[in-house]
């Protein structure tokens, strides 16, 4: 009789309607942080314009190599520390191939054009793999050009400036064969 009892309490109209609201807010969750809207294969890249730390202003169509387009957060609610750990666990490798040449490596904060809190993000140990990639820009525009809901993603744009791949996190090992496949 208890059992019957616990599972009478457990299908009641209040839990049922709770395990309702639960689920809909984590498929809420799930398909906000998936960046639905985000461009896709083939789409052309808007053209955005960066900034070195060192003042030296530059945009996107002015590369003629491919691009590894990088939208990195520092601070994700609930996520950062996944996705960040990710991101800079693969960042020697992505840094490698913009070292040769291969593809243009571009990082763009949670920062935006605020200099000053870059070069701070910068000196914390766990970030310095990210320097002399990371770029400021008008973040707003970005986003909203880029479709993104939410932060990290990432773009590889081929040197024609059309989207080759797109990931949350990128594979190292696509990024690469794509490039290769590419040459």
């Amino acid at each position: 009789m208890r059992c019957c009892e616990k599972l009478r309490r457990l299908v009641s109209r209040k839990s049922t309607l709770v395990f309702i609201i639960v689920g809909i807010s984590f498929f809420m969750l799930f398909y906000y942080r998936a960046n639905p809207n985000a461009l896709k294969i083939g789409e052309k890249a808007p053209d955005l314009a960066f900034e070195t730390m060192s003042g030296k202003k530059f945009r996107l169509y002015d590369i003629k190599e491919p691009v590894m387009l990088v939208f990195f957060n520092t601070n994700t609610f609930l996520s950062g520390g996944m996705y960040t750990h990710l991101y800079l666990r693969n960042m020697p490798y992505l840094k490698s191939i913009d070292k040769i040449n291969k593809a243009k490596l571009i990082i763009i904060t949670d920062s935006g054009k605020q200099k000053d809190i870059i070069r701070e993000k910068l000196s914390d140990s766990r970030y310095k793999i990210l320097e002399n990639n990371v770029y400021s820009s008008n973040n707003k525009q970005a986003q909203t050009e880029y479709g993104l809901s939410i932060w990290p993603h990432f773009f590889l744009i081929d040197a024609n400036k059309q989207i080759i791949y797109t990931a949350k996190v990128p594979s190292v090992e696509l990024v690469d064969g794509i490039l290769d496949r590419s040459q």
